[in-house]
Formats: structure tokens, C-alpha cells, sequence
């Protein structure tokens, strides 16, 4: 019996006998964060772009980053962060993260699409919020457009995180909806992140939930 044959056999047996064991691998990457998990239905979905809205540097941007890295740390994940300004400051350490820091646009381009080619790691963050109108504009449609092909071969997800909904392959994009204040800074980032809320601004996949 050829090699083929013999394990198309077997994985008959053993659906058989294991049914319970048979499960169907999960469409989402959750991120252990709640209102973005909640909002999605289970997490980023696998095999897409999600479009993460910042609309102005004081909406939480950086501390959204910094809760989605350190959940999915604790979940025993690895992720790897294109930072297109090198602007990420850790403030722990972060063994399963990679940290790619980028000093512009193009730079942070390259290295996604080295990042999501190599197929290792199953969810890529592209962090493009400190980066102008005019300098997203000047990104080809059809470089978003080979990152969803990429992300759908390999099954990983891209997350990014723009002030500009501009990338135009984007399933899912969802946005902050508060805004931080000068009193807000003197309060912890555990009690900042509770002030955060999270919108869905527009979705290919069909969801449960408007808001989280």
C-alpha cells in the first residue's frame, strides 16, 4: 500500500476511535485581552489584516500596545512588533517578542513582509500610528493587498496600528473611541486601560458584537 494510502488509513482509524479529539483548529488568535477578543468574536482573525485605529496620539495608542504584547507574553505566545518609528518603550522584558525596530515607513514595510514570507510567527503588529497622513498615502494599495494574500497562506494575522484607516486589504478595522486627558496620566496603565473603549468601524467577517 502506497505511503499516502497507509495515512489516509490511519487518520480514518483514529477519527474513529478519538472522535472527541477531532476538533477544528480555531479561526481566531485570541489575544487575551478582553474588549479586543469580546469585539472580534475570539480574537484576531487568522489569515487577515486587522486595522487598529488610533485617531490621535492621545487616544491610548501606545497603551493598547503595550496590554495586547504583554497578554499575549502571558499566554505564552510569541509576536513580533514592526516598529516603523522605533518609539515602543518596554517596560518589562519580553522573551517571546520580536522587536523590529524601523526609523520609516519603508524600513518597517520590508521587514513585514520578510516577517509574514517566513510564516514562524502567527501574529505580526505593524505600528504605523506615529506616522503621518502623507507618508501612509505615499504606501501602494497593492502592497496591503500582498500582505492579505501573504496572511492568507499562512494562516497568520497582521495586526496594524494607524491614526488613518489606510489600509485598504483590511477585514476588520476597529478603532479607539476615547480620548486621554492631561488628569488622566497620573493614574496607573492597569486603571487607564479600563477607560479605553473599542468600536468596530467596519468588518468583512460577519460579527456578534458592536462594542467592547
Amino acid at each position: 500500500m502506497p505511503a499516502s494510502s497507509k495515512i489516509v488509513e490511519l487518520r480514518k482509524v483514529l477519527a474513529e476511535r478519538y472522535p472527541q479529539k477531532m476538533r477544528t483548529r480555531s479561526s481566531y488568535i485570541p489575544t487575551g485581552w478582553a474588549p479586543v477578543d469580546t469585539l472580534l468574536g475570539g480574537g484576531l482573525p487568522k489569515g487577515a489584516i486587522t486595522q487598529l485605529l488610533v485617531p490621535n496620539l492621545s487616544a491610548g495608542g501606545a497603551i493598547v500596545l503595550h496590554e495586547i504584547i504583554e497578554t499575549i507574553q502571558g499566554l505564552s505566545q510569541y509576536v513580533a512588533l514592526i516598529d516603523s518609528k522605533d518609539c515602543f518603550e518596554p517596560v518589562v522584558d519580553h522573551p517571546l517578542l520580536l522587536w523590529i525596530r524601523c526609523h520609516n515607513i519603508l524600513q518597517a514595510l520590508k521587514s513585514t513582509d520578510l516577517i509574514l514570507r517566513d510564516g514562524n510567527l502567527p501574529l505580526a503588529i505593524l505600528d504605523l500610528k506615529e506616522n503621518s497622513n502623507k507618508e501612509l498615502r505615499k504606501v501602494p494599495a497593492s502592497t496591503w493587498y500582498r500582505f492579505q494574500r501573504i496572511t492568507e497562506e499562512n494562516r497568520s494575522s497582521l495586526l496594524t496600528i494607524t491614526r488613518y484607516p489606510i489600509v485598504s486589504s483590511a477585514q476588520i478595522t476597529i478603532s479607539t473611541m476615547q480620548r486621554l486627558f492631561m488628569k488622566d496620566l497620573s493614574k496607573q496603565r492597569t486603571e487607564l486601560i479600563q477607560l479605553l473603549a473599542l468600536e468596530l468601524i467596519h468588518s468583512r467577517i460577519p460579527q456578534e458584537y458592536q462594542y467592547a
